[in-house]
């Protein structure tokens, strides 16, 4: 008989604390967000026991990092005392040139950036010592796993086969300290939806914890011009530039007609794999161009949209001249692009292994969706007319 019911949070909790060693440590608030997480996947439930298990891994997985992490910074005080200064912030909507900006940016020799191993085995830190093959090995083999689940994503996120070494964004980061639920890591929640990619709604404390996993990283190491990419931070640069004061934001654009189909697509492909049957996207692409079109109208509302620490890039700039685009960063930051990282920059671009196509494209369509083209960009014509798209 197939045995159905819910996850334990106390036991996940508990689990968590034997597997890292955290048997005294303590968080309130840490773990009322565990207990949240686990609240909204029971809600969706009840689920079968080998779903029960797989959940409960990811559910775990999760939270010994999260912990051990509280143990080093217990541990080294050193780390709360790095200071986390001019960071750069690659923004934007999804397929607006924000993944092949943030990846020619970390090309910089000077400059670190957050990686799938820095989620996935975050302890000891990197400034304790060399790290342990074992550590990339299983980081590795947990992004193919991913990767076997989902294959789409090789076309859609065309640099996931970097494995623990491609560039990551910060939403990912966000959920080693339970403010959401990625996919990436969540993907045996065979209920989870997009909903849950933000469910912590504090977003000051959420760019605090991503402050203290770069400081974290950072410590020791001699490294500190971090280059991170956030697709909602632009939704949210008043908490960004609060915690993080001397920031430059580099904020691509592209006109909302031309990549609202495959944020659907993506979505769909993602999400339908996750539950393991088609949705209705046709009714969700409808409810969320409304939802969007409300945030997009805030957004444009925002004052800090003229801020001097924002950068303004069109895709298409980005997309005919990369290394120009690169170079106008550089110069905003009040530096020359150096010829090391000039020459890093060249050579990602010219290596066919960096080629967004070399998986095949994804024919996106508006009309899979019930949607037309001509309705989103009308929807969105003001985005469009203040960034001169």
């Amino acid at each position: 008989m197939t045995v159905t019911g819910q996850l334990d949070c106390d036991a996940i909790i508990e689990l968590a604390r034997r597997e890292s060693g955290a048997h005294a440590w303590h968080d309130e608030a840490l773990f009322a967000r565990v207990a949240a997480l686990v609240g909204w996947i029971n809600a969706r439930g009840p689920y079968e026991s080998h779903d029960l298990r797989a959940m409960r891994q990811q559910v775990q997985r999760t939270l010994v990092a999260r912990l051990r992490i509280a143990l080093d910074r217990a541990n080294i005080p050193a780390i709360a005392d790095e200071r986390i200064e001019r960071p750069v912030f690659i923004i934007g909507f999804p397929r607006s040139g924000t993944t092949l900006l943030h990846s020619l940016l970390a090309e910089d020799p000077e400059a670190p950036s957050l990686r799938s191993w820095h989620v996935y085995s975050p302890s000891p830190p990197p400034g304790a010592g060399p790290i342990a093959a074992e550590r990339i090995a299983m980081s590795q083999r947990l992004v193919e796993a991913w990767m076997d689940f989902c294959p789409a994503q090789k076309m859609m996120h065309p640099y996931v086969d970097k494995g623990a070494f491609q560039t990551i964004e910060d939403e990912e980061a966000f959920t080693l300290d339970f403010r959401n639920a990625y996919p990436f890591h969540y993907y045996r929640v065979p209920t989870l939806d997009p909903g849950a990619v933000m469910l912590s709604t504090d977003q000051v404390a959420a760019f605090r914890w991503h402050r203290e996993l770069l400081q974290h990283l950072q410590w020791n190491t001699g490294k500190s011009a971090w280059v991170c990419k956030g697709p909602s931070h632009q939704m949210n640069l008043a908490a960004l530039l609060e915690v993080y004061p001397d920031a430059l934001c580099v904020w691509a654009h592209r006109p909302i007609g031309e990549i609202w189909a495959s944020n659907v697509a993506i979505r769909a492909a993602t999400y339908d794999t996750i539950a393991g049957h088609p949705q209705d996207w046709t009714a969700q692409a409808k409810t969320h161009v409304t939802a969007m079109k409300a945030a997009i109208d805030r957004l444009l509302a925002d004052k800090l949209l003229d801020d001097p620490r924002v950068l303004h890039l069109s895709f298409r700039e980005i997309a005919a001249d990369p290394l120009s685009a690169v170079r106008k960063v550089c110069e905003k930051q009040g530096r020359a692009l150096s010829p090391g990282f000039a020459q890093a920059a060249a050579s990602w671009l010219a290596d066919p292994e960096n080629a967004s196509d070399r998986f095949g494209r994804y024919p996106y369509s508006y009309e899979a969706f019930g949607l037309d083209r001509g309705w989103v960009e009308d929807l969105f014509a003001d985005y469009s007319r203040r960034f001169g798209l």
